[in-house]
């Protein structure tokens, strides 16, 4: 029969395979064998320790957050079970450092349920215990008798308090929470400072710990400057955290260590990058200070760019390469060299999706998928609409009697409004799925999208869309990104990580944190079939014709009308190849056929030009533990994004209060004004008759 001990061992030999509920079975087997607990302590504090890291391993496994609700607060409970014994140690030393550790493991789990979880309010709650726990870890420091083991602990303990604060900031919307969140960041920042100034044991670690404190204050800086409305206060912000990135290059130079010292002013040269393309976005300069910012962030991605190839770490090669070419394709943007552009913006997608070995079919997939991606740079201030009914407005708000608010919602394809979903690439291509027996499969994989339109307080939407009791213009318009800021820089492989699985057989890939709030958005191409009616102006491009047929493609331009016109040369040119490749059938594969997935839901007829649309989507199979289903509407669901943070503003139609359920805008301007003071609240007055009574 094996001892307490060896229960333990295999249980993080389970543990390290990733056989969470193996490991947890030998654990409890192992806390049961247990006979003095007053003398086997060291088994006991072991055993909570893997018990809790067991629980939160599978919290983090869990693809649906809702259901990692129970394994987390499992995790909790055992940590807090290690703490009491900790506090019953009776050596001091290993008491406060058994203590420090359960502190330094609670506020990481935390900190990292708050980043995952879609609700605003719960992520909040998280953060302020994840804070506590940080802040207990600091006083615990106190009691420390080595100086420099205590200093150590501090500058750790202030630079996790950092992280969390800023974290916090970022997730919010309200300007006075945001301010007074980084305040607080920029507060235990300067502590960070001035303890790592004090790190005398080793040079480069004092350093390190500087220059980290000095990446944060201008990472604090530049996110304030990319939030706030006032140009004026944006422009000193900008400066603050330019000086900061300075300051923090030229540190760099005392680093002795060549591949630490590399890897450092490759990180700085970054930040000063950033600095210079986010000012330029934001601020409208003189034409002489526009050119030299660009110019500048230019020089420092080169030199950084340059600097990589003197690394010797693979992984940290690989992900500043990919921020510093989506950087690269930033400034190329700015100085509207479109053709440099554009093909760094194709490059990240091949390497992202086909791991950059592209068939002819995947190279112009490659091409239509970087034409249709719209990055935040070609957004810009554009504002993008939602239309909705009031009832899922207030749901989403949770306002109207809803206590808590559900996040949006990326709704299956299979019911849109539009019955040819999906199929309008495939009839121009002559790709039609061609159901000869008596029954059909169901599709191993669904595509689910949330749609918005560039057309903002527009009637004809209004009529459309959001609806309550078959009344027209009485639904909301919800609007994004006047500020500017609700665009993230996209994960382009998010929406299609299940197709890469389907050829690698592995599904084990899990959702990564704010995953679906940093999937690309897309812009919707209209297909045209020419006929009489149809003047050659109404489309962008006309393609070959094929047997006598003649199809268009409808573009609206988005910011920039040069790229606009270089996009439409692009499109033209992908689809033609796509035609010709396809006409003969009898040389497309499989594989061939599956490269259509990634684009064809990127494309509608013609008669639904006037939506303007714009849509996230995502591709998962039926049976992913993603997909909810909602009992009122019958329907399975992937949850987006909580919106309350990344709404700017809601217009009531102008029938809102006129179907019936006795609404009042009144009132749902004071609700809003209680639950989400920063979202803008207008009532639309586009002209359309009441409903008839």
């Amino acid at each position: 029969m094996m001892d307490v001990y060896d229960l333990i061992v295999e249980g993080i030999k389970f543990f390290d395979k990733g056989k969470y509920t193996k490991a947890v079975e030998k654990l409890h087997q192992a806390w049961d064998g247990i006979t003095d607990k007053r003398t086997q302590s060291t088994e006991q504090i072991l055993i909570q320790t893997w018990l809790g890291r067991c629980y939160f391993a599978q919290a983090e496994k869990a693809k649906n957050a809702d259901k990692a609700d129970e394994p987390f607060k499992l995790a909790v409970e055992h940590y807090q079970q290690r703490l009491k014994l900790a506090k019953q140690l009776k050596n001091k030393k290993i008491s406060i450092e058994g203590q420090i550790d359960v502190q330094v493991w609670l506020g990481h789990h935390y900190l990292t349920y708050a980043k995952r979880t879609k609700y605003v309010d719960k992520a909040s709650e998280l953060f302020e215990q994840s804070v506590e726990h940080y802040e207990k870890w600091l006083q615990l420091t106190e009691q420390l008798e080595n100086k420099q083991d205590c200093i150590w602990q501090q500058t750790a303990a202030q630079s996790w308090l950092v992280h969390c604060y800023a974290e916090q900031a970022r997730k919010t919307k309200n300007t006075g929470e945001i301010n007074d969140l980084f305040g607080r960041a920029i507060k235990h920042n300067e502590k960070r400072l001035q303890l790592a100034e004090q790190l005398g044991d080793k040079q480069d670690d004092s350093i390190k710990e500087q220059i980290d404190a000095l990446s944060w204050f201008c990472g604090c800086y530049l996110e304030q400057a990319i939030k706030t409305k006032d140009m004026n206060e944006a422009a000193k912000l900008f400066s603050q955290a330019n000086a900061f990135a300075k300051r923090n290059l030229r540190l760099t130079r005392q680093l002795e260590n060549e591949q630490i010292r590399i890897q450092q002013q490759i990180f700085a040269r970054f930040g000063l990058s950033r600095c210079y393309i986010e000012r330029v976005k934001r601020i409208k300069n003189t034409d002489k200070a526009e050119a030299l910012f660009k110019k500048q962030a230019n020089k420092y991605l080169l030199a950084a760019d340059e600097q990589l190839s003197l690394l010797s770490d693979e992984t940290k090669k690989t992900k500043t390469a990919k921020q510093i070419r989506q950087s690269l394709r930033d400034v190329a943007y700015l100085n509207e060299n479109w053709h440099s552009y554009f093909e760094k913006k194709k490059q990240e997608i091949q390497e992202s999706l086909f791991k950059g070995k592209t068939s002819q079919p995947q190279d112009a997939v490659s091409t239509v998928l970087a034409v249709l991606h719209i990055t935040p740079i070609e957004l810009g201030f554009t504002p993008m609409a939602h239309y909705t009914s009031p009832h899922v407005c207030h749901i989403l708000f949770s306002i109207g009697g809803n206590e808590t608010a559900s996040p949006m919602r990326l709704g299956s394809s299979t019911y849109m409004n539009d019955p040819s979903e999906g199929r309008g690439l495939l009839d121009l291509l002559n790709q039609q799925d061609l159901e000869l027996e008596n029954k059909a499969d169901g599709a191993s994989h669904n595509a689910f999208f949330t749609c918005f339109s560039s057309r903002v307080n527009d009637l004809n939407q209004f009529r459309l869309y959001g609806k309550e009791g078959g009344v027209e213009a009485s639904g909301c318009c919800l609007v994004f990104n006047k500020n500017g800021d609700w665009l993230r820089e996209a994960d382009v492989s998010a929406p299609f990580r299940s197709l890469s699985e389907m050829s690698r057989q592995n599904s084990d890939d899990l959702p990564k944190v704010d995953e679906y709030e940093k999937l690309p958005l897309y812009q919707v191409a209209y297909i045209a079939y020419k006929d009489e009616y149809i003047a050659e102006k109404k489309c962008g491009i006309w393609l070959l014709p094929q047997e006598k047929l003649k199809f268009g493609i409808r573009l609206k331009p988005v910011g920039n009308e040069e790229w606009h016109q270089f996009r439409l040369g692009k499109l033209k040119e992908a689809l033609e190849e796509l035609i010709g490749f396809f006409k003969d059938k009898s040389a497309v594969s499989d594989e061939d056929k599956e490269a259509l997935e990634y684009i064809r839901y990127l494309f509608k007829d013609f008669a639904f030009r006037d939506e303007e649309e714009f849509r996230m989507l995502v591709i998962k199979p039926i049976d992913s533990e993603e997909i909810e289903y909602c009992e009122t509407t019958q329907s399975v669901y992937i949850p987006y994004a909580d919106i309350r943070n990344l709404a700017d503003e809601v217009i009531l139609g102008t029938n809102y209060e006129k179907t019936g359920n006795q609404r009042k805008a009144e009132v749902f301007r004071y609700q809003m004004k209680q639950k989400c003071p920063d979202v803008k609240v207008s009532r639309s007055t586009l002209p359309i008759n009441p409903p008839n009574k």
